[in-house]
């Protein structure tokens, strides 16, 4: 059960949302179907990663209820650049994500979780400068985790 204000009117607001399908578009898919959140200053320390696991969980299952005979891919991951989590759908029949970038899927909805939540949002230092190295060393290729799952 959501506690949260935030969280529960997070949910209210996105459990009965429209799906588009477009299987001759993908991006459009993702683009009509992409759910963004994230709290204020005030709200963040009312935001648990345990309660927004439940949340997307929820989501998922009003999603799967809805999509009988559709065949979705639901996938959840952080963007770090806007400092939001963010959800879409797209039909299995694209076989990818609409992502431009190197993945690592995931079924453990809590890495992505504890990862927006704790390491952005709670997170006071968030994208605050390194201190420096001396050597400079070759940053690490990017690669984004997201939690992926079929639906219904």
């Amino acid at each position: 059960m959501m506690h949260s204000t935030v969280v529960s009117r997070w949910f209210a607001m996105a459990k009965d949302d429209a799906v588009e399908i477009d299987h001759d578009d993908i991006n459009h898919e993702a683009t009509t179907n992409m759910w963004s959140f994230s709290p204020t200053d005030e709200e963040t320390p009312q935001i648990h990663a345990a309660e927004i696991v439940e949340f997307i969980s929820q989501v998922i299952a009003a999603r799967s209820s809805a999509l009988i005979g559709e065949d979705m891919l639901f996938y959840c991951w952080h963007d770090a650049q806007c400092r939001q989590l963010r959800y879409s759908l797209v039909s299995r029949s694209h076989g990818r994500l609409p992502f431009r970038c190197a993945l690592r899927e995931t079924q453990d909805l809590a890495l992505i979780v504890d990862r927006v939540v704790n390491g952005d949002w709670r997170n006071e230092n968030y994208l605050q400068d390194a201190p420096e190295q001396g050597d400079e060393q070759e940053p690490a290729p990017f690669i984004l985790p997201v939690f992926v799952v079929a639906v219904p």
